[in-house]
């Protein structure tokens, strides 16, 4: 009886843990939208209002149209009640609303639904790839490399991880980002190092089916990514790692596990590596807004279309709808990752409780 009374005691934590992280989730979602659209209410003009020369060009009374225009969107209202219906369509139609557009450009208004959003090859999508990706190969080399440097203190891997990594802390992203084009440029291929010929994979292969040698050209064209997005990732978590495994190592049950005739293997990676990823899994969190920062910037330099692409559209065009969706989803990546980053350490170390 006692054990099902712990277990339904430790299923209640859980549930409210994830209830009360799920409505701060919601909240700052929210939030974000609702200073998205006071932001662009402050804003001089408005989208149709570099319309305005086109409409005296046509003879047409300019302050009339415009106002037309404005009330046939809905943007003749307070931002307030803009934005309460934005978030009205989003319950009922499960819609962001839709891109606004100048009459004279045809075609319809293209809806901000989440298929669209996140449609293959799209530009969150894009961006979801470059930060997933950049992201995973930094983790994948830094645990090894952390932990193997941790016993190598002062020896050539210590100093060579501290070398190479340390500029990718110092250096911004758009230099970093800039420097790569001109080394690509220089010794790779001038043509191929342009914006618009980049891409996740060469020119030729692109629309064709995956083979080896298109997986070999993605893997080319996404290696500068990974190494501007993931060296500051691959640098922090080394350092943090190293750090903290340091620190384990000299921990009483360390030694015990040492006396007791356990392998190194099993004492670093059974015992020492285990405890020594909190610090490493809390470093998630923190790292994510330099991500995406830098897939803003390396999207618009290798010119590949990512949520940064419609972030600044969005800003151009005072576009409400397109502008509150990107930092939606922003925010959303962020609280997602850390949330991401608690059920790790959670899974890591059981001594941690949702309380």
């Amino acid at each position: 009886m006692r054990t099902q009374a712990l277990e339904s005691t430790g299923r209640w934590r859980v549930a409210k843990y994830v209830i009360r992280r799920t409505l701060l989730a919601a909240f700052i979602l929210f939030w974000a939208a609702f200073a998205t659209f006071a932001f662009i209410s402050v804003l001089p003009g408005d989208f149709f209002t570099r319309f305005k020369i086109a409409i005296a060009v046509a003879g047409l009374p300019v302050e009339e149209t415009h106002h037309a225009l404005l009330v046939e969107h809905g943007l003749d209202h307070p931002w307030p009640v803009q934005f309460a219906a934005w978030i009205w369509r989003i319950i009922v139609k499960g819609s962001f609303g839709s891109m606004l557009k100048l009459p004279n450009i045809p075609g319809e208004r293209q809806m901000l639904t989440l298929a669209y959003l996140f449609r293959s090859g799209g530009e969150i999508m894009n961006s979801l790839l470059i930060c997933g990706t950049s992201m995973l190969v930094a983790w994948l080399l830094a645990i090894p490399f952390g932990a193997f440097s941790a016993t190598r203190r002062g020896r050539w891997l210590y100093v060579g991880v501290s070398v190479l990594g340390m500029p990718s802390l110092a250096i911004p992203g758009y230099i970093s980002a800039g420097l790569m084009l001109w080394f690509l440029d220089a010794v790779i291929d001038p043509m191929m190092s342009r914006a618009p010929l980049w891409g996740f994979c060469g020119w030729r292969f692109v629309g064709c089916p995956m083979t080896w040698t298109k997986f070999g050209s993605c893997l080319a064209h996404l290696l500068p990514i990974w190494i501007i997005i993931g060296l500051p990732v691959f640098t922090t978590a080394v350092r943090v790692l190293r750090g903290s495994m340091q620190d384990v190592i000299g921990q009483p049950y360390i030694v015990v596990a040492r006396c007791k005739g356990l392998s190194s293997r099993a004492v670093y990676l059974k015992h020492a590596l285990r405890v020594a990823l909190n610090p490493l899994i809390s470093v998630i969190g923190l790292s994510l807004p330099t991500v995406l920062v830098n897939a803003l910037l390396v999207g618009f330099m290798f010119g590949i279309p990512t949520y940064g692409s419609l972030l600044k559209a969005s800003i151009e065009r005072q576009d409400p709808a397109l502008l509150a969706a990107m930092m939606v989803f922003y925010s959303f990546v962020l609280v997602a990752g850390n949330l991401l980053a608690d059920i790790g350490l959670a899974i890591a170390d059981p001594r941690i409780r949702y309380d």
